[in-house]
């Protein structure tokens, strides 16, 4: 693998634009501080801790995907989402150009719809994959023009005052789930794998080519660039993710995807694995055992909302060296900062009912903090 060029650069100027306040977060030096503590897995002087709720509800906030393709309208309507955005603790303000769950997939062919908060994927890809993709991304696709479009955009307007956000572009496994359909490919895992390691070998150079981009972008024009989980970083970092993981075993995983997860975390240098639900939490050992993976995000998923559930394994996470990102309801925040340390950890609050709720469990986050520092001196 033949590291990027400019990552050493990107770094350098990442780290000037942290020393600076931003228009929007005036805290921003203290707040990127605070996570580079965390990705050394300690602690600046508590857990990160990041909360965001509409300050007016009367006014949806969605992810704007019903205008993606009218750049004006879009970037006026994300811009007042911001604006109208209620941060708490750690959470940064930004601009993100979402096009719902793993873009590169409709950047690699397949047909991609869109409403205001959701897109549709249409799997494609016969069941011989006679008809499958070179999975290179062409400078005339679409979607990957429309991209830098608002990219341009974003980070044009931001320098100094917000920062921008990434879409997902998705893993190699999630684009092959996107374009051959879940069933099918659970499949060609156990009668096909020769293909599946075939195509996940191709996606990877058009993975990253739309990961370097985005950082030439954004950083050629002097903004900041965080990904979907809104982590600040001072050297470029990226979030892989195997969501299909949940349908298969673990030797599959670890033969199958397992090296692409590796190889796209070495690239960027930093990288934090998005494990989502708990079917996916079979794979924790095996992810564990990945150095170049130096924190873990956890998801309870749709039916088991709780993060208490998975202190243990929260501790298990910790134990090994790694940092910890909890999406976890606000009702769960205290104990969870009670139940596990506060080195490496950070916790993305959910299911908030109102800005004086956030407010209310924000303070007793610091009151809380305050006071386990005041009992370890």
């Amino acid at each position: 693998m033949k590291p990027i060029d400019e990552l050493e650069e990107w770094a350098n100027q990442l780290q000037a634009i942290a020393a600076e306040p931003l228009e929007l977060c005036p805290d921003f030096p203290r707040i990127a501080r605070r996570f580079e503590a965390w990705w050394a897995h300690d602690c600046l002087d508590r857990p990160i801790f990041i909360g965001t709720v509409n300050a007016r509800p009367e006014r949806e906030i969605t992810r704007r995907l019903e205008v993606i393709e009218q750049p004006d309208a879009w970037f006026a309507m994300k811009y007042a989402d911001m604006l109208q955005t209620h941060r708490v603790g750690d959470a940064l303000p930004y601009i993100r150009a979402d096009f719902g769950a793993v873009l590169l997939g409709g950047m690699l062919g397949a047909r991609v719809e869109f409403s205001a908060d959701t897109t549709w994927t249409h799997a494609f890809i016969d069941d011989d994959w006679s008809n499958a993709p070179d999975w290179r991304l062409r400078d005339d696709n679409h979607w990957w023009m429309l991209l830098q479009q608002l990219a341009e955009r974003v980070a044009a307007d931001a320098r100094g005052r917000y920062l921008f956000c990434t879409p997902d572009l998705g893993g190699s496994a999630d684009v092959l789930l996107n374009q051959r359909g879940s069933a099918a490919l659970c499949l060609d895992a156990v009668e096909r794998p020769g293909h599946i390691v075939q195509a996940v070998e191709a996606i990877y150079p058009s993975w990253r080519k739309a990961f370097t981009r985005l950082y030439q972008i954004t950083l050629g024009h002097g903004s900041g660039l965080i990904h979907w989980l809104a982590l600040w970083s001072n050297r470029p970092y990226m979030i892989p993710a195997c969501d299909f993981n949940f349908m298969i075993g673990p030797s599959q995983f670890e033969h199958l995807f397992l090296p692409d997860i590796v190889h796209q975390a070495e690239t960027a240098g930093r990288a934090v694995f998005h494990l989502d639900g708990p079917g996916a939490a079979r794979h924790i050992d095996a992810l564990l055992e990945v150095d170049a993976l130096q924190a873990i995000q956890f998801t309870p998923g749709a039916g088991s909302p709780s993060a208490l559930a998975w202190v243990e394994m929260f501790r298990k996470i910790q134990r090994k060296g790694r940092s910890l990102v909890v999406i976890c309801p606000l009702t769960e925040v205290l104990d969870l900062c009670a139940a596990l340390r506060p080195e490496g950890l950070a916790l993305i609050a959910d299911d908030i009912p109102s800005p004086a709720a956030l407010d209310a469990v924000y303070e007793l986050l610091l009151a809380q903090t305050q006071d386990r520092r005041r009992h370890k001196g």
